[in-house]
């Protein structure tokens, strides 16, 4: 390369870096799309619109909830990676879409870890296994034991293939030896419907939905899957209490941007979203749903999602989580 191809690269580069500066010290000046992987009324839904809601007072600019659910989360995911970096369009999520599809869906569109810029984890939960009024068992241990007299006839439902739920769930088959019938829903209000209902027995999602129909004696909660019980709930026992030891699973919900989004549209979220989760307000609000405020860094946020991805292998590898 001479000298003269070089001070044209490099004026372009620097031009490139100007423009997106530029872009950022003006941003937002239009509305920002928000995408929610789920149906409306799930946890990973209300995360969602309450970030929308603290970022549009925030900024001043409406941040506009598009549910787009479907293929656990692989739409949405799917929405985001084909977006321009330009901070005008976000994913809010659980981890499936943001992480655990890559290992679960064999033919994804996207790679989360390549296609996806993190901005932070926002809240995490542990997963709540409730049953319905109908249910062969009110514990873990009795869970366990109708499963080994009766092999297959466990069905276990969760908000969507490759949802913490879900990998929950293939975790304790794993530990107990068990066999569980994963069944997938479309999000977290057809699964709770259909628990109300006695159309499945049991169900392994985030506990804000459930938390109510627990307390009015409409369902039962079985277990927690966290190291240390809900305070929203604090008769129901952990997954370890009842006899698998160190057993200790949490679920994330995070917001990512595009492949590419300017460091300074990341930064001014991140920053917008570790303010109010430091707030009394938000902290009650999230413990009312059973979640804590988790917010992390974008390159911590960055290792949860190769964590989440590691996890998984193991139980692809012994057949518990199946890829489609």
């Amino acid at each position: 390369m001479n000298r003269r191809e070089f001070i044209v690269l490099g004026g372009s580069a620097v031009a490139l870096a100007s423009g997106r500066i530029a872009i950022a010290a003006n941003w937002p000046s239009k509305s920002v799309v928000v995408i929610s992987a789920y149906p409306p009324g799930g946890t990973s839904d209300i995360i969602a619109r309450l970030v929308a809601d603290l970022l549009t007072t925030k900024f001043g600019q409406q941040f506009v909830i598009e549910n787009l659910a479907g293929a656990a989360g692989a739409l949405a995911g799917g929405k985001l990676a084909r977006s321009a970096p330009d901070g005008y369009t976000i994913l809010i999520s659980g981890s499936a879409p943001i992480a655990a599809n890559k290992v679960v869906q064999t033919n994804l569109a996207y790679d989360p870890q390549v296609d996806f810029t993190p901005i932070t984890v926002v809240a995490e939960s542990p997963a709540l296994l409730t049953a319905s009024a109908k249910a062969p068992a009110k514990s873990l241990q009795e869970l366990i034991a109708y499963a080994k007299a009766n092999p297959g006839k466990i069905n276990i439902g969760n908000p969507g293939a490759g949802t913490k739920g879900h990998i929950c769930a293939a975790i304790i088959s794993l530990q107990t030896g068990i066999e569980i019938n994963h069944i997938p829903y479309k999000g977290s209000p057809p699964l709770l419907a259909d628990l109300l209902g006695g159309h499945i027995d049991f169900a392994l999602d985030a506990p804000s939905n459930y938390l109510p129909h627990i307390k009015d004696g409409k369902i039962h909660g079985v277990a927690v899957t966290s190291a240390q019980r809900i305070g929203e709930l604090p008769n129901v026992k952990t997954v370890a209490e009842q006899g698998l030891k160190d057993y200790n699973q949490t679920l994330w919900f995070g917001a990512v941007g595009p492949k590419g989004m300017s460091p300074e549209i990341v930064s001014a979220i991140h920053k917008a979203i570790k303010e109010w989760s430091d707030t009394p307000a938000a902290k009650a609000k999230l413990a009312s749903l059973g979640l804590t405020a988790v917010v992390n860094t974008p390159d911590e946020m960055r290792g949860s999602i190769e964590r989440e991805i590691e996890s998984l292998k193991p139980l692809v590898k012994a057949g518990l989580v199946q890829p489609s």
